[in-house]
């Protein structure tokens, strides 16, 4: 594929990882992101649909394609994490109760 090309002719949107980071928030896609884990992401994850030649640069910025983003947010295996406290939390002081 030459360099630049969208993949299957058809044309992309072309952000920065802030601009991405920020517009997948501001769409709902994810709870939270910034650029970092953005970045995080595209260096760790296997499964990181992005390939070198399809990043783009403009006034030194690394672009993406972010219809490309969004699918992978949308269809990814996250992961397991420590998630949310399923237990209320209980106030300073208190005696912690055993479960």
């Amino acid at each position: 594929m030459p360099k630049g090309e969208p993949r299957k002719g058809k044309q992309r949107t072309m952000l920065t990882f802030a601009q991405a980071a920020e517009r997948l928030v501001a769409e709902d896609h994810v709870r939270s992101m910034g650029p970092e884990g953005l970045r995080k992401l595209a260096r760790t994850d296997p499964e990181w649909p992005i390939t070198a030649e399809e990043y783009g640069t403009v006034a030194g910025a690394r672009t993406l394609p972010y219809e490309l983003v969004v699918e992978y947010i949308r269809t990814r295996s996250k992961r397991p994490g420590r998630g949310p406290d399923r237990e209320p939390r209980q106030p300073k002081g208190a005696p912690a109760t055993e479960a």
